[in-house]
């Protein structure tokens, strides 16, 4: 285990050389060879880049700068041990049913992990999904039929707590045409192409108008359509050709198959924002909590990793 750039288990075998003594009295207590403790410790100290014990005649004592570690660190793994026993204590006791709420689009970033990570963690915790879009999320959140949210940051001033993830961009998006030049494109060229959008309910059509009146251009789509699954298959209808908007990595295994073709739009404002949006009055807020949580920390993973987020 990595703990600020310092190996805990080497860490964990110098205080028992300074506690026991030597290296031959905590290798009988702790149970590793004296020959591979000496090596943990003399690895800890290149790691540090400091000497931190000395033989003695009787056995060994840590230097000057080993009894400073000795002290803070005794202190800090404490602290480290009590956080992962109560971690332990509040959580493998949870038990109850969740209801989270996720857009359809940002289900692949999270669904899978979580669920998984329930399952190791929390087996006596129900997670129930509801896919919605982020109009109907949005209402179910309100009336408080959901614990959580997984959805767009929401617009306006509607008095929701959220807490934002990450932002990605948004693309065009049609069937497989390899005749047509990848290339970005102006949001004015889109006005004249065969356009599905959501209806002017969901965030994502909101986001799209909102750039579209900063930049002056009229985007009329030739049909509204809500269903994510349902545009999709339009798009590759042939010979008919259908553009949309979505973001870019609810398609992007279907592009790596060429299912679609995806192509960017040169607006700096054309992105989402993932946010986690909680009610006002949540029913079961440590299991929500425990679920959030996780969602943070798989949030920080994506930026990290995903070049589609920025």
């Amino acid at each position: 285990m990595d703990y600020a750039g310092i190996d805990v288990r080497r860490l964990k075998y110098f205080i028992a050389v300074c506690n026991n003594g030597g290296f031959s009295r905590a290798s009988n207590v702790i149970g590793i060879a004296q020959p591979a403790l000496t090596r943990q410790v003399k690895l800890l100290e290149k790691e540090i880049g400091l000497p931190l014990v000395i033989r003695t005649g009787r056995g060994a004592e840590p230097t000057a700068e080993g009894k400073f570690l000795l002290a803070r660190s005794v202190e800090h793994l404490e602290g480290l041990d009590n956080i992962v026993k109560e971690l332990k204590q509040k959580y493998s006791q949870l038990s109850g049913q969740a209801v989270l709420g996720i857009c359809p689009t940002i289900a692949p970033f999270f669904l899978e992990k979580l669920q998984a990570h329930i399952r190791a963690n929390c087996p006596n915790v129900l997670l129930s999904v509801i896919e919605a879009y982020s109009g109907d999320l949005k209402n179910l959140i309100v009336s408080d039929r959901l614990d959580l949210a997984l959805t767009y940051r929401p617009s306006g001033r509607n008095g929701l707590a959220y807490t934002e993830l990450f932002s990605e961009r948004l693309v065009l998006v049609a069937g497989y045409a390899p005749e047509m030049p990848i290339r970005p494109y102006r949001l004015k060229e889109l006005s004249g192409l065969r356009l599905i959008l959501p209806s002017r309910i969901h965030e994502l059509r909101l986001i799209i108008d909102r750039v579209c009146r900063l930049k002056s251009v009229s985007l009329k789509p030739e049909l509204e359509l809500d269903s994510l699954e349902a545009v999709k298959s339009l798009l590759l209808k042939k010979p008919l050709q259908y553009y949309t908007i979505l973001p870019a990595y609810c398609v992007s295994n279907a592009v790596e198959q060429q299912q679609y073709s995806q192509f960017e739009i040169a607006e700096k404002e054309m992105i989402r924002t993932i946010a986690v949006v909680t009610p006002r009055h949540s029913r079961n807020p440590t299991i929500a909590s425990f679920i959030e949580r996780h969602i943070r920390e798989q949030a920080e993973l994506i930026k990290s990793k995903t070049a589609s987020v920025f």
